[in-house]
């Protein structure tokens, strides 16, 4: 079983291995041995940008603080204690190393419970998927990633328990899980109310258990996380372009951003409620929705839809969808930077040519994920 397992999971490797190799700095990048500011314009040059390598340095990590006591980080809490201990290891490149590894075997325990519930063809959809080319290493997702994947499988195996447990974790380290709590907790409320209980305690004691104690003794370096995403103007798209011709400020768009989410979320809750519709399949198609509605999108986080809906049984053209639109993001984001961070006579020509087009393409993207994943849940239950 496991040998098979390998061979699902090695073209997975494989990508992950490039893109390490893609990210690792040049040595005259790492003047005093970390990353300075001159590492910015050259990644973005070179497409190979990772928050990896550059909060090693932007957040001093070589001095080896305490994360959110003495020193201020603004991810939650689990990550920050990842980063951290990773620099603990010799050097930049123990650090960069050691980081990387450990996303690699994350990588490969996200991939086995989709393979357990869902079979090889579906797992080599993400296996495969070139998104792991740019996006395995570029930050800590596939942390939250893995989580995300083993509450989904937990609850699909009727253990509530470990799924909220989970889902805890999953909040501890990149916050999304937590769009999971109300629909699963909602559909035991109609078909398992004895498994609310255990499933509520799982993510309370864990996502509680977790946070108390930095949001207790380091308040000012746990709340940074909220602080810094409320305070965050918003990324482009939209809602810039609604504070450029003064529509809105930024208070406005984070209300805006917050009640289209919380309306979208509640829709899909009602539908579920209504039409008793697949959880997993609601909680991907939430997924989707709330980061078309937030005024932050990194472009990593179409790694996140996209497994999201391959649990939900997505079929292959939306992934392919996703796949393209994720790739044309990331050159976006990268190409953008590039001529920003050099000075380029050529950045306004940029912007006025391929900005709209390309964030227009990652924006239908997610409204087809939306869209799809309802309607195969309408099906689905017009044909059971």
């Amino acid at each position: 079983m496991l040998k098979r397992f390998g061979w699902v999971a090695l073209p997975g490797v494989l990508l992950m291995a490039i893109n390490i190799i893609h990210t690792a700095p040049p040595q005259f990048l790492l003047p005093g041995g970390h990353t300075s500011v001159s590492y910015y314009p050259y990644s973005f040059l070179h497409y190979s940008y990772a928050d990896v390598v550059a909060l090693y340095g932007a957040r001093r990590l070589y001095l080896h603080n305490i994360p959110y006591f003495q020193n201020v980080i603004e991810y939650p809490v689990l990550i920050g204690i990842y980063m951290s201990v990773m620099a603990y290891l010799p050097t930049f490149w123990g650090y960069f190393t050691g980081s990387d590894l450990g996303l690699v075997v994350a990588f490969l325990f996200t991939l086995y419970p989709l393979w357990r519930a869902r079979g090889y063809k579906t797992a080599l959809w993400l296996s495969l998927s070139p998104l792991l080319l740019v996006y395995s290493v570029l930050n800590w997702d596939i942390l939250g990633i893995l989580c995300w994947a083993w509450a989904v499988w937990m609850f699909e195996q009727e253990r509530y328990r470990q799924a909220g447990v989970w889902i805890g974790i999953g909040i501890a380290v990149k916050f999304f899980p937590i769009v999971m709590v109300p629909y699963f907790a909602v559909w035991l409320w109609q078909h398992q109310k004895t498994q609310l209980k255990p499933f509520l305690w799982g993510v309370l004691v864990t996502g509680i258990g977790i946070n108390l104690p930095f949001a207790l003794f380091a308040e000012e370096g746990w709340s940074e996380f909220f602080t810094y995403n409320s305070g965050r103007p918003p990324d482009p798209g939209i809602y810039q372009w609604l504070m450029q011709i003064g529509w809105l400020h930024l208070s406005g768009v984070n209300l805006v951003s917050g009640v289209a989410t919380l309306v979208g979320g509640v829709v899909l809750l009602v539908l579920m409620i209504r039409y008793r519709w697949s959880p997993v399949g609601v909680v991907a198609a939430a997924l989707a929705w709330w980061f078309l509605c937030n005024k932050v999108y990194s472009p990593q986080y179409m790694l996140w839809v996209y497994t999201a809906v391959l649990w939900a049984g997505a079929d292959g053209w939306l992934l392919l969808v996703l796949n393209f639109a994720g790739l044309v993001d990331f050159w976006l984001a990268m190409r953008w930077l590039a001529l920003g961070t050099t000075g380029s006579p050529f950045l306004s020509r940029f912007v006025d040519t391929a900005v709209v087009p390309a964030l227009s393409l990652r924006d239908l993207s997610l409204v087809l994920a939306v869209l799809v994943t309802a309607v195969k849940m309408v099906r689905k239950r017009n044909t059971g």
